[in-house]
């Protein structure tokens, strides 16, 4: 059995404005994201890992070599793995996305497996590149690996391991650099917690 702990990054400055990223919009981390990120690598301390794997963009790299560097491994970069393409919504503020793309911003927080956002992907993109990551990366994990990516890709993930539908992703919570571990077997891949962020405390 292997286990993956996927994690969301730690904050960033964008987080701490309310301003959304996605592909672009690539800010470093923010003072309490790195206090996020340490605590983090001190969860990780006595847990084995073989692997660290990340998105490319500043705040999952940066969490992710606090974690490795600690672990004395290297940080893999998964391309498939990387936020959602937000096209015009990136570098804006969410007020100003509700403002100017009413109609949008309501689809994405009720119908998000229907929503395209202006100039960025559809989910349902989104959804395809990262499922067909998933289903190979189950296919041939062999030790326990930590996966450092994004909101919206770790519920994708969870998702499928549940069997629910895309439109059900906003029903739980996931807190900068919360842990979801999923073991993996030759025969079953099984959630085994959700969002664990007890190694926060006050962070």
């Amino acid at each position: 059995m292997a286990k993956i702990y996927l994690v969301r990054h730690a904050e960033s400055l964008a987080n701490a404005q309310g301003i959304y990223q996605g592909q672009t919009y690539d800010t470093e981390l923010s003072e309490r994201g790195k206090s996020q990120a340490q605590a983090l690598a001190l969860c990780f301390e006595h847990i084995p890992l073989s692997c660290v794997i990340a998105s490319s963009l500043k705040r999952t790299m940066q969490t992710a070599r606090i974690v490795a560097f600690n672990k004395n491994l290297s940080v893999q970069v998964e391309p498939q793995i990387i936020e959602t393409n937000h096209g015009d919504w990136e570098g804006k503020h969410k007020e100003i996305i509700i403002k100017t793309w009413p109609w949008i911003y309501r689809k994405w927080t009720r119908f998000p497996s229907a929503t395209k956002f202006p100039q960025g992907e559809h989910f349902l993109e989104t959804q395809k590149r990262v499922l067909g990551w998933w289903q190979l990366f189950c296919q041939t994990v062999d030790a326990d690996t930590l996966v450092v990516s994004h909101d919206n890709i770790i519920r994708i993930i969870v998702a499928r391991i549940l069997n629910r539908k895309l439109n059900k992703i906003w029903k739980f919570h996931l807190q900068p650099t919360a842990i979801t571990e999923v073991s993996v077997t030759k025969e079953k891949i099984a959630l085994v917690s959700l969002g664990d962020c007890r190694h926060l405390g006050g962070l």
